[in-house]
C-alpha cells in the first residue's frame, strides 16, 4: 500500500525540483509572492495543517455521517455551527465516516485510512466480495450501484491508490448482485443472481474482459437455473458453488466442475448434495499435500451435512466435522480448518458455537473455545492472522462487534476493531491483504468505526469527526440556534444529558453543558423551529399548550437577557403549530399549521406579526394566503420564499408547494418561479442568490434533475443546472468557510454513500 503515503512523497518532491530547495524567506511568509509563502503553504498541505493562518488551508477530510436510529427515518433535522464546529442533531444513534460498504483499514486497530491518502470509495449498495487483481488492485462485487459518484452495477475495479478504474465498466442493471469473483488469466468470472447481462440472455455466470469489463461471448454457461455463490479454480476448470439445481442441462445441485475455456459441464465430477445450497468453497490440502476441495453451505449431502470434501475429481475424503446447523465460511491454516456459521455442535454433538478449527483430515475438533455470541458470516486467512465477520459481538471475552481478527499462532484476538454500524449478514464480508499493515474489506453496511451519538453531535471542521463530551438526548431534535453562548435546541426530547428537558433546552458553549435555565413546556410538545432577534429568541411547534405556566399556543419568545417569557403571544390557536419562525425587521412572520391569529378567525398557515407584542399585521392579506401548510420560510431580497404542503393560494390560483411574497409590492409573483411535484419541507436563502429547496418531489418545474433537492438563482431567475444527486429529503443547510452543509434524511448525495450529512461547493 505504499500508494497511501506515495502522494507525500510526490509533493515534497515536485516544490523541491520547482523551487531547488531554496531555503524559506521567514521573514515575510504571509506574503503571497515570497517563498516563505509557499513553503508554508506547503508544511500545510502536507501535515493537513487548518489552524488560523494567512496562508491557505487545504480540505482533506471526510464529513463524518450518521446512522441507525431507534425507529423512523435516520437524518439531520437541524443545523447549525459554532466557531470551527458543525453542530447537528435529527434522529441518529451512531456517527461514523461515509466510506461506503468497502473501506481500507488499518491491520493494527482496524481504523480507517485517512482520505488523504486513501480517497473513499463512498459505495452506494453493499459489497459482498473483493479479489486482488494481482497489480496492487481490487475487484468488487455486489449489489452496489455507483462507486466514488461514478455509476457502477455490481461490479467496478479499484486501482492502486483507491481510485476507481474508469476504463473497466459493465452494463447497467439495477436488479444484478455479485456473490462471487475468479481472476484467471485476462478473464473475471463473475457469479451471482442475475437473469441477464448487457444484450445477452447469459444468467448466473459469465466471463469479462478483465481490462474493460465487455462479455466474453465465447464462455456460456448453459441452462444454470439459479444463484452462485462461490468459484474457485484448478489448472483449467471452474468450481461452481450455489444454489442451482441444474447446469448445463444436467441435474447438479449446488456444486459443479466446469470447463474454464468455454463454461461446459465437466460430467465426471459428481458430487452429489441432495437438497439445500453451496455457500463457500476452499481449495486446500490435506496432511500429505493432496488436493482438497472443501464444501460448505446450507445443505444435506450423503458425504456430510453442512460441510463434507472431495478430491478435484469429485471422488468424496474422509473430512466429516458433521456441524449441526449452516457453515457460511471455510478456510484453512497449516493443519487446521476453520469453520465459521450458525452451528452450535460439531463432530455429532460437541458444543462448539459458530467458530471452530478442525483437523485437515478427519474433521475433529481441534479447538471450539472461541466464546462467539452468535453466527459468523464470513472468514479468510491472511498470513497468519484470521479474520472474521457475523452478528457477534463478543469473542474469547473480548467486545469485537460484527468483526474480529485472531492470531493464529496462538489463537488470541488481536487489536483489530473496525466497529461497522450494524451486524454483518450472510453473504458477508471479504478481507484483502492491501500490503503496509492495511487491510481491504467489503461489508453489507454504510459505514465503520462509528461512535455512538444520541440525536445530538458536534463535529469539528477540520477533521470531520465528532468531539468527545457532548450530550444525548432521549429522542429526536428538529431545531438548533446559536446566540452568543447558548445554543438552543428543540424537538421532542424529554431527557438531555440526564436532566429533564421537555421539547426545548438551552446548552451552555463552549462546552455543550446543559443550562439550569428550565423552560417548563406542558404536555408532549415537539418543538421544530427556533430563532432570535437582538433581544429575543423564537420558538414554535406542534401540541404547545403553555410555557412556564402561560397559555402559548403554537409559538413562543423568551428574553434573551434572563431567558424569562416575553409578553409576545401571536396565540394561533388550540391545536396549532408554528412550523417557521422568520423576523425580518420588525415583523416575524410565521408559517405553520393555524387557522386564527390573535384569537381572530381566517388569517391562515402563513402570517406577519408584530415583533414587540404579536399582533397580526395583515402581511399577507386574509385574502391571499396559503391552501395549506407552510413547513419553511427564507429571506432574500425583499421576498419571501416559502415552502409547504399547498396547491394554491387564495385569489392567485394554483403554485403546487411553493411560492414567492414580494415585501415591496406585498403580493405573490405571477408566475410562480418555482413549483414542486409533491411537499416542500425546506427553503433556505443565502447572500450569493441561491435559494435552496428540500422536500419529497422528485422534480421541480417538472425537471427531473432535482430529485429531493433544487437550487433556485434569484440573479438568473432559474433553476440551477447542478444535480445534487440526493436521494431523500434535505431538511437543514448552512453556509461556512467557503462550502454549503446539507443536512437531511438521504443517504446518497453527489452520487456517493454519505449518511445524511455532506459538504458541497454546488459544482460536484
Amino acid at each position: 500500500m505504499g500508494a497511501f503515503r506515495s502522494h507525500f512523497l510526490t509533493y515534497i518532491l515536485f516544490f523541491a525540483l520547482v523551487f531547488q530547495c531554496k531555503p524559506a524567506e521567514l521573514s515575510n511568509t504571509c506574503d503571497v509572492r515570497s517563498d516563505g509563502f509557499i513553503y508554508g503553504s506547503l508544511i500545510r498541505f502536507v501535515t493537513g495543517d487548518r489552524s488560523p493562518s494567512c496562508l491557505p488551508s487545504f480540505d482533506f477530510q471526510e464529513l463524518w455521517g450518521v446512522f441507525q436510529a431507534p425507529s423512523g427515518d435516520i437524518g439531520v433535522n437541524a443545523m447549525t455551527s459554532y466557531n470551527d464546529q458543525i453542530i447537528i442533531g435529527g434522529n441518529f444513534q451512531l456517527l461514523g465516516p461515509s466510506t461506503g460498504s468497502a473501506a481500507f483499514l488499518q491491520s493494527g486497530d482496524g481504523k480507517v485510512v485517512p482520505s488523504r491518502y486513501c480517497p473513499y470509495l463512498k459505495i452506494v449498495g453493499n459489497t459482498y466480495i473483493a479479489i486482488p487483481d494481482g497489480g496492487g488492485g481490487f475487484y468488487i462485487g455486489g449489489e452496489f450501484f455507483a462507486v466514488q459518484g461514478q455509476e457502477r452495477f455490481g461490479v467496478a475495479h479499484i486501482l492502486p491508490g483507491c481510485q476507481l478504474d474508469y476504463q473497466f465498466n459493465v452494463p447497467k442493471d439495477n436488479t444484478r448482485i455479485v456473490y462471487s469473483l475468479l481472476l484467471k488469466d485476462d478473464k473475471l468470472y463473475v457469479g451471482g443472481n442475475f437473469t441477464l447481462w448487457g444484450d445477452t440472455t447469459q444468467r448466473y455466470l459469465v466471463r469479462l474482459n478483465r481490462y474493460t469489463g465487455n462479455i466474453d461471448t465465447s464462455f456460456t454457461v448453459q441452462n444454470i437455473d439459479n444463484t452462485v455463490f462461490d468459484l474457485d479454480t484448478d489448472f483449467d476448470s471452474v468450481f461452481v458453488c450455489g444454489e442451482f439445481s441444474q447446469i448445463g442441462g444436467i441435474a447438479k445441485r449446488g456444486i459443479a466442475r466446469i470447463s474454464s475455456a468455454d463454461g461446459a459441464v465437466i460430467t465426471s465430477f459428481n458430487t452429489v448434495i441432495s437438497t439445500g445450497t453451496c455457500l463457500d468453497l476452499y481449495l486446500g490440502t490435506d496432511s500429505q499435500g493432496s488436493p482438497n476441495l472443501f464444501i460448505v453451505g446450507d445443505f444435506n449431502a450423503p458425504s456430510g451435512n453442512y460441510a463434507f470434501a472431495v478430491y478435484p475429481d469429485g471422488t468424496a475424503t474422509g473430512w466429516a466435522p458433521d456441524p449441526n446447523a449452516q457453515v457460511n465460511s471455510v478456510q484453512q491454516y497449516q493443519n487446521k480448518i476453520y469453520l465459521g456459521g450458525s452451528f452450535t455442535t460439531l463432530n455429532g454433538g460437541t458444543p462448539t458455537s459458530y467458530l471452530a478449527s478442525v483437523n485437515q483430515n478427519t474433521g475433529t475438533i481441534i479447538n471450539n473455545n472461541f466464546g462467539l455470541d452468535a453466527y459468523v458470516a464470513s472468514l479468510q486467512v491472511i498470513e497468519n492472522t484470521l479474520y472474521l465477520s457475523g452478528q457477534f459481538t463478543t469473542v474469547k471475552g473480548n467486545p469485537r462487534i460484527s468483526m474480529a481478527a485472531l492470531d493464529l499462532t496462538n489463537e488470541t484476538v488481536n487489536g483489530f476493531y473496525p466497529t461497522p454500524e450494524g451486524t454483518i449478514s450472510n453473504p458477508g464480508s471479504s478481507f484483502l491483504t492491501a500490503g503496509n499493515g492495511v487491510v481491504f474489506v467489503t461489508f453489507d453496511r454504510s459505514t465503520i468505526n462509528v461512535v455512538p451519538r444520541n440525536h445530538f453531535a458536534v463535529i469539528d471542521e477540520y477533521t470531520g469527526a465528532p468531539i468527545e463530551g457532548t450530550p444525548n438526548f432521549d429522542f429526536s431534535i428538529k431545531a438548533l440556534h446559536v446566540n452568543g453562548n447558548r445554543l438552543f435546541v428543540g424537538g421532542s426530547f424529554t431527557n438531555v444529558g440526564g436532566q429533564s428537558r421537555n421539547a426545548f433546552a438551552i446548552l451552555d458553549l463552549p462546552h455543550y453543558q446543559v443550562s439550569s435555565t428550565n423552560v417548563i413546556l406542558s404536555g408532549s410538545p415537539e418543538i421544530r423551529t427556533i430563532t432570535s432577534d437582538e433581544s429575543k429568541v423564537y420558538a414554535g411547534g406542534i401540541s404547545l399548550g403553555t410555557v412556564n405556566g402561560q397559555t402559548r399556543n403554537g409559538v413562543f419568545a423568551l428574553n434573551l437577557g434572563d431567558l424569562s417569557l416575553n409578553n409576545w403571544n401571536p396565540d394561533l390557536g388550540v391545536g396549532s403549530s408554528g412550523e417557521s419562525i422568520l423576523v425580518v425587521n420588525d415583523l416575524v412572520f410565521i408559517g405553520g399549521s393555524f387557522t386564527q391569529v390573535n384569537g381572530v378567525g381566517g388569517y391562515q398557515y402563513f402570517q406577519a406579526v408584530d415583533k414587540l407584542s404579536g399582533t397580526k399585521m395583515d402581511i399577507p392579506s386574509n385574502t391571499n394566503l396559503p391552501g395549506g401548510l407552510v413547513y419553511s420560510l427564507a429571506h432574500a431580497n425583499s421576498r419571501i420564499y416559502i415552502g409547504g404542503f399547498f396547491t394554491n393560494i387564495t385569489g392567485i390560483g394554483t403554485v403546487n408547494f411553493a411560492a414567492v411574497y414580494d415585501l415591496t409590492s406585498r403580493t405573490y409573483l405571477q408566475p410562480n418561479p418555482v413549483s414542486g411535484e409533491n411537499m416542500v419541507n425546506y427553503v433556505a436563502a443565502y447572500p450569493d442568490g441561491n435559494v435552496f429547496y428540500g422536500g419529497s418531489f422528485v422534480n421541480l418545474n417538472g425537471d427531473t434533475r432535482y430529485n429531493s433537492f433544487g437550487v433556485y438563482q434569484t440573479y438568473t431567475n432559474s433553476l440551477s443546472p447542478w444535480n445534487a444527486g440526493i436521494n431523500n429529503v434535505v431538511y437543514t443547510s448552512m453556509f461556512k468557510n467557503g462550502s454549503y452543509y446539507l443536512g437531511g434524511i438521504f443517504n446518497v448525495a453527489l452520487r456517493r454513500l454519505n449518511g445524511g450529512l455532506v459538504r458541497t461547493r454546488l459544482y460536484e
